[in-house]
């Protein structure tokens, strides 16, 4: 992306009825205060902000959040689990949910004020003691167990009635006709 128009953060492209128009929001959302404009327009515009961080930049202070112990569950509950990956066949486990944990670090930019702001990026994590390992909730299908008869091995029917599994089918047979 090398125009201001392709970088601009209040440009808009692809819009209209036959979405061959660029629309700038650099005075505002409302109908009225949209404007169209051209490569040209953008190029002389004094307004211009990226919409992704260009350097060199100057660093006023980072701030790191405080990470959270969390989780939809309580910690330590059992769980099953069966991770997607192939070398697991299908097989459902025996686990610990041991809460939501940080799987990466989500930086912003505050333009105004200089300051990096890092954050946590977590999902629910279950450590399976066969496997010696924690699988993320991300990489599997688990559910909390919460009396003996529940752990009677995630199947194929469970995973395909999930709601978003059948939203995602349901895309597909939109695709197919």
């Amino acid at each position: 992306m090398k125009t201001k128009q392709e970088r601009c953060r209040f440009c808009h492209r692809f819009m209209g009825k036959n979405h061959d128009e660029v629309h700038c929001v650099v005075d505002g959302w409302e109908d009225d205060k949209v404007k169209i404009v051209t490569e040209e327009e953008c190029e002389k515009c004094d307004s211009f902000e990226s919409k992704f961080i260009e350097y060199p930049l100057t660093i006023q202070g980072i701030e790191n959040q405080k990470i959270e112990a969390r989780g939809t569950y309580e910690m330590g509950s059992l769980c099953e689990i069966s991770p997607c990956g192939k070398e697991y066949e299908g097989k459902s486990f025996l686990g610990i949910y041991l809460g939501d944990l940080p799987i990466g670090i989500h930086t912003t930019y505050d333009r105004k004020s200089g300051i990096l702001n890092n954050f946590a990026m977590t999902n629910p994590a279950i450590f399976v003691p066969e496997l010696k390992k924690i699988v993320y909730g991300m990489e599997s299908w688990w559910r909390i167990i919460e009396n003996p008869e529940d752990f009677k091995g995630i199947s194929k029917e469970d995973i395909e009635n999930t709601w978003y599994v059948k939203l995602l089918r349901g895309f597909d047979k939109e695709s197919e006709e």
